[in-house]
């Protein structure tokens, strides 16, 4: 799903992740929606806004550049990328760590920052 297709405008007119909306009404609106920050971080601010993104996971750091046309794991100066997906949802689905995809191991992941 490209991210043309899965970033939509609620009645407000505010952006969100269609795929992986925020529920406000279990979750409250600290986190707009989402149950903690690393769920509104990866699934706002970096696959909604495109922000980069960096978190560790079991002391190991992780950092993905994201722009309008990919997103990719990159080394920590975003300048060699390592492996390539077309938006942030991809990324989450298919970027495996220890044999799980990413978005498996949300409420496991530390530090995790938009850039």
């Amino acid at each position: 799903m490209a991210h043309k297709d899965y970033v939509k405008k609620d009645l407000a007119g505010y952006w969100y992740n269609s795929k992986y909306p925020p529920n406000y009404e279990v979750n409250g609106s600290l986190y707009h929606g989402y149950k903690n920050s690393a769920e509104e971080t990866l699934f706002y601010d970096f696959a909604v806004q495109r922000y980069d993104l960096y978190f560790t996971y079991r002391g190991k750091p992780y950092h993905f550049l994201s722009d309008s046309e990919h997103v990719a794991y990159c080394d920590d100066h975003y300048t060699e990328e390592y492996k390539r997906f077309p938006d942030g949802n991809t990324a989450l689905e298919q970027f495996i760590i220890d044999g799980k995809p990413l978005i498996e191991l949300v409420n496991e992941l530390e530090d995790v920052e938009p850039i």
